[in-house]
C-alpha cells in the first residue's frame, strides 16, 4: 500500500511537470506579432511629405525627431520588438505631421507678410499719384 501511494504521488508530479513543460513549449511556439508594416509605411510617407514641404528649414527640430524615431522603430522591428516598433513608428508619423503643419504655417505667415508689404507699397503709390494731380 505504501508503494501505491508513492507511485501515485510520482505520477502526479510527472503529470504536473509534463503539463508545465508542454505549456512552456506551446507558449514559446506562439507566433510573434507581425511587423508593423503599415505604421512604418505611414511614418515614411509622412517624413517624405514634410521633407518635400521643406520642413528642414521651418521645423528642423520636429523633422529631426521624426527621423530619429523612425530609425529607432526600424531598429526595434529588426530586434523583433514589434509593439515597440509600431509605437515608435506612430510617434515618428505624428512628429512628421507636426513638422509639415509647422512648415505650412510658416510659409503662410511669410506669404501674408509679403502680401501686406505689397498692399502697403500699392497704397503708397496711389497716394503719390493722387498728390501729383
Amino acid at each position: 500500500m505504501h508503494i501505491k501511494r508513492r507511485a501515485g504521488k510520482n505520477l502526479r508530479l510527472y503529470g504536473s511537470t509534463l503539463m508545465a513543460g508542454s505549456f512552456l513549449i506551446l507558449s514559446a511556439c506562439a507566433s510573434a506579432p507581425p511587423p508593423p508594416t503599415s505604421a512604418l509605411d505611414s511614418a515614411r510617407m509622412a517624413i517624405a511629405n514634410a521633407e518635400r514641404a521643406n520642413a528642414g528649414r521651418f521645423a528642423a527640430v520636429e523633422i529631426g525627431e521624426s527621423r530619429d524615431k523612425f530609425a529607432l522603430a526600424n531598429t526595434a522591428v529588426g530586434a523583433k520588438q514589434m509593439e515597440l516598433g509600431a509605437r515608435l513608428a506612430d510617434e515618428a508619423r505624428v512628429s512628421a505631421d507636426l513638422a509639415y503643419a509647422k512648415t505650412e504655417s510658416a510659409k503662410a505667415v511669410a506669404i501674408n507678410k509679403e502680401m501686406a508689404l505689397g498692399a502697403e507699397a500699392l497704397t503708397e503709390e496711389m497716394r503719390r499719384a493722387g498728390a501729383q494731380q
